[in-house]
């Protein structure tokens, strides 16, 4: 019998999109499925993606994301031991000019 992975979420994080039509083509949407789950899922979804996709494409893809939210890239930093200064949305935050709007 074959060991297949299984890729098992909650509905939680895809209240926007087809979800049964988005799991079918799991592979191909890896990046924004791995970004929602750790922005909107549950932990047991962060559990499932990462067991899913493997530790180092998770990493991968949250460490090149353009953009997290900052709550997101504290959990995903202090989960995987990364400091949050090797992430491109961190970098990317601290290259933005000052704005005296904030």
């Amino acid at each position: 019998m074959e060991n297949e992975k299984h890729l098992t979420l909650t509905r939680k994080a895809f209240w926007d999109v087809n979800f049964d039509k988005l799991i079918e083509q799991r592979d191909a949407y890896a990046s924004f499925i791995v970004r929602k789950v750790f922005q909107f899922g549950t932990f047991e979804d962060v559990r499932s993606v990462t067991a899913y996709y493997g530790h180092e494409k998770v990493i991968e893809i949250l460490k090149n994301a353009e953009y997290l939210p900052e709550i997101t890239l504290h959990f995903a930093s202090a989960i995987f031991k990364i400091d949050k200064t090797e992430f491109k949305c961190y970098t990317k935050i601290q290259q933005r000019p000052f704005s005296s709007k904030r």
